[in-house]
């Protein structure tokens, strides 16, 4: 899909304001830093990154970790709101991930579901379901 066919959303997926991760240079440790990040979920939310954890499972030293980060902090691939948590940027991600920015681009181009009359409805039971619903069991004693 084009540019211009998001247009009229305002959002251009190639355009994410971000320039190839490549052309920054980042060093080994810096990209496995990031990646770490990424994979305990800090897309979505600022995580606790402990620096001693990053450092074992990174293979490199707490003042390795302590240097990546103020450097990826200061390239704003990785925002840091509060001591201890940190947070990727999404468009680090999405420029990283051309698939899921299709996805989302198509996403927005789709039409928006409506529900119709049968939605509306009482929801239907499935007969399992109504079974165990009229099937009255006996409670044990309590001693």
């Amino acid at each position: 899909m084009s540019a211009a066919t998001h247009s009229h959303h305002g959002f251009d997926p190639d355009s994410l304001g971000m320039p190839p991760v490549y052309t920054l240079n980042l060093s080994a440790s810096q990209r496995d830093i990031l990646e770490w990040l990424t994979s305990r979920g800090a897309i979505f939310d600022p995580i606790v990154a402990d620096t001693e954890e990053i450092a074992a499972d990174c293979s490199v030293s707490t003042s390795t970790v302590y240097e990546s980060l103020a450097r990826l902090e200061g390239l704003h691939l990785v925002e840091h709101p509060d001591p201890n948590r940190y947070r990727v940027n999404p468009r680090y991600y999405f420029a990283s991930n051309p698939e899921i920015r299709r996805l989302v681009a198509e996403a927005l181009d789709a039409p928006q579901i409506t529900p119709d009359a049968r939605a509306e409805g009482p929801r239907k039971v499935g007969n399992v379901a109504a079974r165990r619903r009229r099937t009255i069991q006996a409670v044990p004693d309590q001693e």
